[in-house]
């Protein structure tokens, strides 16, 4: 291999192991985003933009390190995503799903149903590929005339009200939402339930790099992953992302 090829080739390599970083401190700063949104606070552009933006990053880095365990090289975007749209959410994950296994431990028992038929992950992951897509401009292009019928923003509300009729019970539910006292209550216990089971989601992707089997290489990244890797059930939810800032390692009670 020229000298030029294999510099470049090595530029790659390290590349891959910052965007898996990169990608875990999005996911991060997003769950940190999402624990702001209040019934003060209803800015949801930038948890959709970082949980979308990370979860972008880390299928991508999944599927190139399998292309490289299958090639023995890593690939082009042609060659990865095809004549896809690259912030299709959906259609990436469901390419992970074809390189992600059961894990074969109590603790992971099911890991491989949450990442490939959970019900609200599914549904959260349409409105983040739709953010992705298009949904980032949904205003904008109402401005410039353009018309679209997803409005992501909507969706997670919708999505907020679908987790909290399956906590309390939709009458209950909708006996605190008339109470103007409850709302910060009931956007707390929302949050709380989402970042959960975000929390889960990820955790199940990661422990795929360590138990998995889609890239010999991928323990490798063991360091980088660790911030979902070491959640542990009870753990799920307790943690407020804002209390650390991107560069800090989550010290966990």
């Amino acid at each position: 291999m020229p000298r030029n090829a294999e510099m470049n080739e090595t530029y790659r390599k390290i590349s891959l192991v910052v965007e898996v970083n990169t990608s875990i401190k999005y996911l991060r700063t997003g769950l940190g985003e999402l624990q702001k949104i209040t019934g003060a606070n209803d800015f949801y552009h930038p948890p959709l933009l970082f949980l979308a933006n990370g979860l972008e990053r880390l299928f991508k880095t999944m599927l190139c390190l399998n292309y490289q365990e299958r090639t023995g090289e890593l690939p082009t975007f042609k060659k990865l995503i095809g004549n896809k749209n690259g912030h299709d959410l959906e259609y990436l994950k469901s390419e992970v799903e074809k390189i992600v296994i059961p894990v074969e431990r109590p603790f992971a028992f099911m890991d491989y149903e949450l990442i490939t038929g959970d019900e609200l992950v599914n549904r959260i992951c349409r409105t983040l590929s739709e953010f992705g897509k298009r949904g980032r401009y949904f205003n904008l292009d109402a401005v410039l005339g353009t018309d679209q019928d997803f409005d992501c923003q909507k969706e997670w509300e919708r999505i907020e009200s679908f987790v909290m009729e399956k906590h309390f019970g939709k009458q209950t539910y909708h006996e605190h939402l008339m109470n103007p006292q409850k709302l910060d209550f009931l956007y707390e216990t929302s949050n709380n339930i989402l970042v959960s089971k975000l929390e889960s989601f990820f955790r199940a992707l990661t422990r795929q790099f360590i138990f998995g089997n889609f890239s010999s290489n991928s323990k490798q990244f063991i360091f980088e992953i660790e911030p979902f890797t070491d959640i542990e059930d009870e753990q799920l939810g307790k943690t407020n992302y804002n209390d650390f800032n991107i560069e800090q390692r989550i010290k966990r009670k």
